[in-house]
């Protein structure tokens, strides 16, 4: 009696999917505010905003970390897929990142007077202004870029004068509204020369000519 041949079995075939954008965290770093913003890039990730996530940290001014926000929905409103996909619709509903993190103090009851916040990306006009009446006194990101689709400051005018005036200190070393307009330096001076014959060579010691 003859075995049955074995009927090989035709290959898996898999579907590549596409990854998800990743980010590093470094291993350390030695500064406070690298620290609180490297969080607040931790924080993002818990949005599910499909074009931007943002995530905001709140540290008192001897470096608590006090509250965290990140850009979504309010408590309990469903996170319906079609709402999120929808530009329009999504920013009419959603709560950015820096407000949810100051109403996330305000529900627990802290104090933000003095506070900094670190975010990742700049702050909208409506954030600003709840900011500074916060009491928030420093805003601190890496990010390059206003937000153009600021419905109530679209040429990016009134963010800044806000601030201005409400002294507000903004340490964005990357954003070219922030940055140092021109590197101030002090230029090392040239050696001057001696004139040929000023001074006589004599055992090996300078004899200056003139007293």
């Amino acid at each position: 009696m003859s075995l049955p041949k074995t009927v090989p079995t035709p290959p898996e075939i898999t579907e590549t999917l596409p990854q998800e954008e990743r980010f590093t965290i470094p291993a350390h770093v030695d500064r406070w505010d690298e620290y609180f913003l490297n969080i607040a890039k931790a924080v993002s990730i818990k949005s599910k905003d499909p074009k931007c996530p943002v995530g905001a940290v709140i540290a008192s001014g001897d470096n608590v970390l006090l509250t965290t926000g990140f850009n979504g929905l309010a408590r309990g409103v469903h996170d319906d897929e079609q709402t999120l996909m929808d530009a329009d619709e999504k920013l009419r509903v959603i709560c950015h990142a820096e407000n949810n993190a100051i109403m996330n103090a305000a529900r627990m009851g802290v104090a933000l007077l003095g506070a900094s916040i670190y975010v990742t990306k700049f702050p909208c006009l409506a954030c600003c202004n709840a900011i500074i009446q916060s009491g928030i006194k420093k805003i601190y990101t890496h990010d390059d870029c206003f937000w153009n689709d600021d419905p109530f400051d679209k040429e990016h005018s009134r963010k800044k004068q806000i601030l201005h005036d409400a002294r507000i200190e903004v340490n964005a070393p990357f954003h070219p509204a922030f940055k140092p307009t021109e590197q101030i330096t002090v230029p090392k001076r040239k050696t001057a020369k001696k004139p040929a014959g000023s001074a006589k060579d004599s055992g090996g010691e300078l004899f200056d000519n003139k007293r």
